[in-house]
């Protein structure tokens, strides 16, 4: 696969806070914006929520790469990227990794690799975004003892040195 070096993201998860399938003719209008700018770099808008049938068919068929989010356990990540990957274009997972919910680097990472599909991680060193919490998380609940995301804490040590090995199977680096 070639290494993929921009790409327009239109649009965050469309449809959330509960406007659900109403966003997507604003959806279709923010397509036909961006190729008006006649852009060279692919765009996309990721598949998100599974449950919005009629929005996920307009980001499928004007995405030129199918981006997605998936915290799902290691079956459903697979069973989803299988759905996405009919569609013949580039694959790649936008936002993963919820320890909680078995989305962990050893469960996804070797599905990821096998499946030849890309993915980010969003969530680096412990600080100002807290994004090792999970979701539902509290001040006054203390520290989680499974984070949600983070690879580091704050003075750089890794969270779990078995996952920065993983990445380093899976990357060759």
């Amino acid at each position: 696969m070639m290494a993929l070096r921009w790409v327009w993201d239109l649009y965050n998860e469309p449809g959330n806070s509960g406007t659900g399938n109403d966003t997507s003719s604003l959806v279709e209008n923010v397509f036909r914006w961006a190729r008006e700018c006649h852009p060279s770099q692919p765009l996309t808008v990721g598949v998100w929520n599974w449950n919005m049938t009629k929005l996920n068919e307009i980001v499928l068929k004007h995405s030129d790469i199918i981006t997605f989010h998936d915290y799902n356990d290691p079956e459903t990540l697979s069973r989803h990227i299988d759905i996405l990957k009919e569609h013949n274009r580039p694959v790649i997972n936008t936002e993963w990794l919820n320890r909680p919910r078995n989305s962990t680097i050893p469960s996804c990472l070797p599905i990821f690799h096998e499946k030849n599909v890309g993915c980010m991680h969003w969530g680096l060193v412990n600080g100002k975004t807290q994004t090792h919490l999970h979701w539902g998380w509290r001040p006054g609940m203390g520290e989680p003892e499974v984070w949600q995301h983070d690879l580091f804490h704050n003075d750089h040590t890794p969270y779990d040195p078995q996952e920065l090995k993983l990445f380093s199977k899976y990357t060759g680096r």
